[in-house]
């Protein structure tokens, strides 16, 4: 599936990401403080697929049962090490359907990455100081599939 047509899909759309149902619930738009946008796209069982329209990149994260924490910019998580790779910080502009995150809320996230491939996300909020930690991988567009 094209990104234009994955971010013009409505809540209650039934999708299948690298083989797994899901079942889109609400998206989230974040403005970079850079100026970028990033869309957030939430199921009803804590998953999430971000969406990178300039870097034409898709990354399909479950929402991790506990915290995790950097220690010297690695995490150490069942017997992986996850080096970091990235942050950034934004505002969220708007809001369609049941998405993990609020309208005019900033949030800061950093990426940490294992030698597979893997990713750790860890979310910020800035205004309420609440951490969500994701767990994911990268996923191409042919991996998403819209069922009919």
């Amino acid at each position: 599936m094209k990104l234009d047509q994955l971010l013009l899909a409505t809540p209650g759309a039934e999708l299948v990401i690298a083989n797994n149902p899901f079942t889109y619930a609400g998206k989230a738009d974040m403005e970079l403080d850079g100026g970028d946008v990033r869309h957030w796209m939430f199921d009803a069982s804590g998953r999430m697929l971000t969406v990178s329209p300039d870097d034409e990149e898709l990354m399909l994260y479950r929402l991790m049962d506990e915290q995790v924490e950097a220690e010297n910019e690695t995490i150490g998580y069942q017997g992986k090490d996850y080096e970091f790779t990235y942050e950034d910080i934004g505002s969220i502009v708007a809001v369609d359907g049941d998405a993990m995150v609020e309208e005019d809320e900033r949030y800061a996230f950093s990426d940490y990455e294992s030698d597979d491939g893997e990713m750790i996300r860890i979310v910020r909020n800035d205004n309420t100081g609440d951490v969500m930690c994701f767990i994911g991988s990268m996923v191409g567009e042919d991996d998403v599939m819209a069922v009919e």
